[in-house]
């Protein structure tokens, strides 16, 4: 079974600090929810399909699906040094 979404984070999200401050920063999504549920944990593999960042600075930005579950999973949004990210746009795949 394969399933697909997409989601969008960022600046209006309640957590999202990826846009402010130096350093190593991280956003957590809320559970996104694969429905019907799997048997077992799938794979999950996520693409960047858009994102909004500070020209003036390098684009420092990596994505990993965390807490993979039967029923739903986690999408991480890290950054890091003086990178200035505004938002994104993840797209998902998900298959047993």
């Amino acid at each position: 079974m394969f399933q697909t979404g997409k989601v969008f984070y960022g600046v209006d999200s309640p957590g999202w600090n990826l846009h402010t401050a130096t350093g190593e920063r991280r956003f957590r999504s809320p559970d996104i929810a694969f429905g019907p549920p799997f048997g077992t944990p799938p794979k999950v593999a996520l693409a960047l399909a858009g994102v909004d960042a500070e020209h003036a600075t390098n684009l420092r930005l990596m994505l990993d699906a965390e807490d993979v579950e039967p029923g739903e999973f986690n999408i991480v949004v890290s950054t890091w040094e003086d990178s200035l990210v505004y938002n994104v746009l993840v797209t998902w795949i998900a298959s047993d």
